[in-house]
């Protein structure tokens, strides 16, 4: 996930109200474009797309704080950590495995047949979720840049130059 810090000339209530006007509240039915919701303290914007259910969808979560004379937006973009540490499990098991399950075959000795499925299993699991990886973020650098601008256009925020 990428920081960002961004400055918006809105008060922090400013912001919250101007998020709802927007977005709706949080039993409003998000349509095509970012949603998501932000309070005086917080926010969580993402980018949702009608029946597309992704959990590695970028998304923004990021807390405001008043600064000079508007508010201070700081936060991460990208990925969603859980999604990151998903697969680094996914593919930390499949490694273990693959080094113990299929050197343990090699080195005894064993026949080919038999090695295969302790080295050929794990290697398609990693393709696979190497493929899920590169599908659940196909859109991730359009979506991130969707919901700049969405901040630049309705909150009026700008990177904070020095941050």
């Amino acid at each position: 996930m990428a920081r960002i810090v961004l400055q918006s000339p809105l008060s922090p209530a400013a912001i919250a109200t101007k998020l709802k006007e927007v977005l709706g509240d949080r039993t409003a039915r998000p349509v095509k474009g970012v949603t998501g919701n932000g309070t005086e303290q917080d926010m969580t914007l993402f980018y949702f797309r009608p029946n597309i259910q992704n959990s590695f969808q970028t998304s923004l979560t990021a807390t405001m704080e008043p600064a000079g004379g508007g508010t201070r937006i700081e936060g991460k973009i990208g990925t969603p950590a859980s999604a990151r540490v998903f697969m680094g499990c996914w593919f930390g098991f499949l490694t273990v495995f693959l080094a113990l399950a299929g050197g343990g075959t090699i080195a005894s000795g064993a026949p080919l047949g038999a090695i295969v499925p302790f080295v050929a299993i794990p290697l398609v699991m990693m393709a696979f979720g190497a493929l899920l990886w590169r599908l659940g973020t196909w859109t991730a650098k359009q979506d991130e840049a969707a919901i700049l601008a969405f901040l630049a256009t309705t909150l009026a925020a700008r990177p904070l130059s020095g941050a």
